[in-house]
């Protein structure tokens, strides 16, 4: 029950950064080294297998905190595997700052490719995607 309770939520939050990716809400931090660092749960973008997930998270999904169906509650850092390689190739936030998200003029601030970056601009501009 707890594994399919983690599932159902971690592909509520996954739709969730692939939709506002798309619609340029979410952010990355892109000179950040290691983008696990931080991160509450580590997930295979291809397959939506966890790969890792913190004792953290598991107790607020257990306890209830976190709804699983719904993603409410969830507040802090994902990061995702991109190559199926089981290491992080990018995070992003998820309910974090004001109105839930990090402010758009946070994220087009700065240089591309350097610091919180929008995810849109970070695939397209960064990774050539």
């Amino acid at each position: 029950m707890r594994r399919s309770m983690t599932a159902t939520f971690l592909g509520v939050v996954a739709s969730l950064v692939i939709a506002s990716s798309a619609l340029a809400h979410e952010c990355t931090n892109a000179s950040k080294s290691d983008p696990a660092a931080g991160a509450q749960v580590l997930i295979d973008e291809t397959t939506g297998a966890i790969l890792w997930i913190t004792e953290g998270l598991q107790t607020r999904l257990d306890q209830g905190v976190v709804d699983p169906a719904t993603g409410a509650g969830f507040h802090g850092l994902i990061a995702f595997d991109a190559t199926g390689d089981g290491v992080a190739d990018y995070s992003t936030w998820i309910d974090v700052g004001p109105d839930g998200e990090v402010p758009l003029v946070a994220q087009l601030s700065g240089p591309a490719c350097r610091g919180v970056t929008n995810l849109f601009i970070y695939f397209t501009e960064c990774l050539g995607g």
